[in-house]
């Protein structure tokens, strides 16, 4: 499998039409605080969570035997862990009407939380800023295997079961007031792309951890997941910059050039200055977590609350050339939500927080969610 990894095709290393930034992740400083320049208090902190297996037996590379894919499959937890977990939690500042609600965020693959505050042109693309400005507190976590969050193993734990039990301990935590030093009336959950995989698969199991769900640049229709994760080019983040990711295995990957960072993420209307800043701030996948994403779209039945989706028309991931019905599954797999919004942002790739639809896709989730807030 690591000479699979490493065969991957280089090709958009050729990319040299444009100098681009370098970028190193900054130092998380934890339990200080910070004001941001729109008047928000933000905190960084570390989380401690675990992970409990949930089948018996012993998984490991050695021999790797094919029991351990069904397991996967099945959704479970395939090893013990103790993990930290990365957090930023933002509240609107002085003057700004807060909401009784918490936003926790959870990023996609090959990003983390910092896509919630997105440096390059903030007043546009920032979700943090936006939210906190209409009265919104924000949790953004850094998923196991990103950011500055702990550094598994990128096949056995930094898969989506795992992402799913840790963030169950998050949410269990927040809601009790532990976490933060004080709870909240509502909890909404926001996945974007396998972040919202992980939502889907989450509030299937636990569906009284949050009152609101809203799923962005996910649908139900793998067909063309995988030629279009295979279309980024990945290969061991390791090989493409040793001295940011040479301590990771092969395991961990990401794309290799600018124009694989586009072909996955980005089609339609966008800032191609924003595609050039962003490429260096991405970050890694692990085989784990694109193994078992399309294990956890599954029907929440149980979920009883309101559901919001929001996907670019033109998102290769999770539609392929263009969204026909995709979407619009939703109400197969929410079938007893209390409410269902789908929103369809034409002319607007994967992710779609970085396209010129951004500013529209968070006044259509502010809406959403004022309806449900106090």
């Amino acid at each position: 499998m690591h000479s699979f990894l490493r065969a991957l095709p280089l090709l958009a290393c050729a990319y040299t039409a444009q100098a681009l930034p370098s970028f190193r992740p900054r130092q998380l400083v934890t339990n200080g605080t910070e004001t941001t320049e729109w008047g928000a208090t933000c905190r960084n902190f570390i989380i401690p969570v675990t992970a409990t297996q949930t089948v018996e037996g012993e998984f490991s590379l050695d021999p790797w035997e094919i029991e351990t894919l069904h397991v996967l499959a099945e959704r479970h937890v395939i090893m013990n862990g103790e993990y930290e977990l990365a957090a930023r939690y933002c509240v609107p500042g002085p003057g700004v009407e807060s909401r009784q609600t918490l936003q926790v965020l959870l990023h996609g693959a090959t990003y983390n939380k910092g896509m919630w505050e997105f440096f390059y042109e903030p007043e546009t693309y920032s979700y943090t800023r936006f939210m906190n400005l209409a009265g919104y507190s924000t949790l953004a976590v850094d998923l196991i295997g990103a950011g500055e969050s702990s550094y598994p193993h990128g096949l056995l734990e930094v898969q989506v079961g795992t992402f799913v039990q840790t963030t169950h301990q998050v949410l269990q935590r927040t809601r009790s007031g532990e976490l933060l030093g004080r709870s909240y009336d509502n909890i909404a959950l926001v996945g974007f792309s396998l972040g919202g995989t992980i939502a889907n698969s989450l509030v299937e199991q636990y569906p009284d951890d949050v009152d609101l769900t809203i799923l962005l640049g996910v649908s139900w229709d793998t067909s063309y997941s995988y030629p279009a994760f295979l279309a980024g080019l990945q290969s061991a983040a390791a090989d493409i910059d040793a001295e940011r990711w040479g301590h990771l295995e092969d395991w961990y990957q990401t794309q290799s050039g600018l124009t694989a960072r586009e072909a996955a993420n980005f089609f339609g209307d966008y800032d191609q200055e924003l595609l050039v800043q962003e490429f260096p701030t991405r970050d890694v996948d692990t085989l784990g977590a694109a193994i078992t994403f399309v294990f956890h779209l599954v029907t929440a039945y149980t979920y009883r609350k309101p559901v919001f989706l929001g996907i670019g028309e033109m998102d290769t991931i999770f539609c392929g050339r263009r969204c026909g019905s995709e979407p619009y599954a939703l109400y197969d797999h929410f079938p007893h939500a209390t409410e269902h919004v789908i929103k369809v942002y034409e002319n607007t790739g994967h992710a779609l927080l970085y396209h010129r639809a951004a500013p529209l896709v968070m006044e259509d989730i502010r809406v959403f969610l004022d309806r449900h807030s106090a």
